[in-house]
């Protein structure tokens, strides 16, 4: 029990420092380069409010950018994480010492973590939605990119990762019952 804690301790140190890492990343190509820039702050011509009457355009559109960047690396980084806690619960209920009837039992039961990728990626399709009142361009972006990692992600681990260890589990269990 003891190596498992450490474990989830080293996994929660190594997912925070990646989270801080992929933000600042993503903030240093928005400062550093206009073409990233101009994703998050959008052709100013299809901005509604404020920005679209002309008034404070610069300082509107760069704080609407920054918005737009912080929620787009939340989501980003929120996939990442959701989807390395797939993992994990995996790779635990994989290598328990559980029967094969007790282990294909969680593995159903953690169809919530395989899912949350998902949930995510439909979070972010909402919150962009909510920057589309101010934004429009970079809403579509978030709202794609967020749905889309959000399916690749469930899809890789349901793929690469619960299927063969199901396949596993039901090709040792028949062997068991002498099939």
């Amino acid at each position: 029990m003891r190596r498992k804690k450490m474990f989830i301790l080293v996994y929660c140190v190594l997912a925070l420092i990646f989270a801080l890492l992929s933000v600042w990343l993503i903030a240093y190509c928005y400062d550093s380069s206009a073409a990233f820039r101009s994703l998050f702050e959008g052709d100013g011509g299809a901005a509604l409010g404020v920005v679209a009457q002309g008034s404070g355009f610069t300082s509107q559109t760069q704080a609407l950018g920054r918005l737009s960047l912080y929620l787009f690396a939340a989501v980003n980084v929120l996939q990442c994480l959701v989807f390395f806690l797939g993992m994990t619960v995996l790779s635990f209920i994989n290598r328990s010492a559980d029967s094969i009837d007790v282990k294909l039992a969680r593995l159903h039961n953690a169809d919530i973590f395989l899912d949350l990728p998902l949930y995510v990626g439909l979070f972010g399709t909402v919150a962009s939605f909510i920057v589309m009142n101010f934004n429009p361009q970079t809403s579509r972006l978030i709202a794609y990119s967020s749905t889309l990692f959000g399916i690749i992600i469930s899809v890789f681990l349901r793929t690469t990762m619960l299927f063969p260890i199901k396949q596993h589990l039901v090709t040792e269990k028949a062997k068991l019952c002498g099939e």
